[in-house]
């Protein structure tokens, strides 16, 4: 049995409880990049399934140049909550799952969702192709990512998914950061992989349509752009 602040009707074997009260509204802030993807996106889904309103700071080209020496380990996304800050994604997303009933209690099984996760950083350190090549020398690593690595990573994943979520019929935060990057994917962001070429895992479209569909998922993007 676990427990945490629910923001969507809990899987069985959770208890929800809600916020502690405080001296007024929580303040959280999110600031990441102008545009509707990567790390940045996966956190802002997760908040607004969780029903927690927040600043969405989109941060610019230029405020970048001038941020990126200042914030923790160089990077974005990081969330601040009532004056405190978490850097990195997917210790975001843990800290959201685990606060408000997104992610699993059972250790076990949360620990198979965070090997999930950490596959999702694999996966876009491994489809990054070394600067300096030819344009031949990156479709024929990309097209060995997309045949090898990727396709085992495919079926890994799909091998692990219960249907249409990972873990049934309840949206864990590591169903977005799945949904996220079969997003880029689907999307065609990666020169000479085919949009279509995780199609042939009819779990993992599942996933992606079940994640798409979800109010809080897709009344987020609605607004978003």
């Amino acid at each position: 049995m676990g427990a945490g602040h629910c923001g969507q009707t809990a899987p069985v074997g959770y208890l929800c409880f809600p916020p502690l009260p405080s001296g007024g509204p929580i303040s959280r802030s999110l600031p990441y990049f102008d545009f509707v993807g990567s790390r940045g996106l996966e956190c802002r889904l997760a908040l607004s399934v969780a029903g927690l309103p927040f600043e969405d700071d989109r941060i610019q080209i230029d405020q970048w140049r001038t941020l990126k020496g200042t914030v923790p380990f160089g990077a974005l996304p990081i969330y601040t909550e009532d004056g405190r800050s978490l850097s990195q994604s997917t210790p975001i997303l843990l800290y959201i799952g685990r606060a408000h009933g997104l992610h699993p209690v059972d250790p076990w099984t949360a620990a198979e969702h965070e090997a999930l996760m950490a596959s999702v950083e694999d996966f876009r350190e491994k489809v990054s192709v070394a600067k300096g090549l030819t344009d031949e020398q990156k479709q024929q690593a990309r097209e060995a990512f997309a045949a090898g690595w990727m396709a085992q990573w495919a079926q890994t994943v799909s091998d692990r998914i219960v249907g249409p979520f990972i873990e049934g019929d309840a949206l864990q935060v590591a169903d977005l950061k799945l949904y996220v990057i079969l997003r880029s994917t689907r999307g065609g962001i990666y020169d000479h992989i085919a949009p279509t070429a995780l199609d042939a895992w009819p779990k993992l479209s599942a996933l992606f349509a079940a994640v798409e569909q979800h109010p809080g998922v897709s009344g987020w993007l609605a607004g978003a752009e």
